[in-house]
C-alpha cells in the first residue's frame, strides 16, 4: 500500500506549514523558518527565529540555497500528488490537523510532558541534522 509513503511526506511538508519549529532546537545549527501559525501565536520567539535564520544563511549561502531548492521540490510533488489525487490529500491534511490539535490539547493538559517531549524532539531532530558530530 503506497498510503504510507504519501503519508510521511505530507507530515513533513504539513509540519513546515504548521508551525512546529517550536519542536526544534533553540541553539540548532539550523535555525528554522518559522510557519505563520507559529508567528502569529508567539511573535516575540518568530522574530528571534528569522533573526537566526537569516544570520545563519549569511555566513552558508550554499546551503540555505540547498535547502530551499530541496523544499521547493518538495512542495512541488506534493501539489502533484495532491492534484492527482485531492481527496486523498484532504483526509491527509485533516488527519494532520486532527494529529496536532490532539498534540496542543495534551500540552495544554500537562505543559511538563509536553516540554520533555519536544526535548526529545529537539534531540532527535538535532542528531538527523548532524549525524557526524556530537552534541556540546
Amino acid at each position: 500500500m503506497r498510503l504510507r509513503p504519501a503519508l510521511l511526506i505530507v507530515a513533513a511538508t504539513a509540519s513546515l506549514f504548521l508551525g512546529t519549529t517550536s519542536l526544534q532546537a533553540e541553539e540548532s545549527s539550523v535555525p528554522p523558518k518559522p510557519g505563520r501559525e507559529f508567528c502569529k501565536e508567539n511573535p516575540g520567539k518568530c522574530e528571534e527565529a528569522r533573526a537566526k535564520r537569516k544570520a545563519f544563511c549569511a555566513e552558508n549561502p550554499e546551503k540555505c540555497a540547498e535547502q530551499r531548492e530541496q523544499m521547493k521540490a518538495k512542495r512541488a510533488e506534493m501539489k502533484e500528488k495532491c492534484q492527482a489525487d485531492p481527496e486523498k490529500c484532504e483526509q491527509m491534511k485533516q488527519e494532520m490537523r486532527r494529529k496536532r490539535d490532539e498534540m496542543k490539547a495534551r500540552c495544554k493538559a500537562d505543559p511538563a510532558k509536553c516540554e520533555e517531549m519536544k526535548q526529545e524532539m529537539r534531540q532527535k531532530h538535532q542528531g538527523k541534522k548532524s549525524p557526524g558530530k556530537t552534541a556540546e
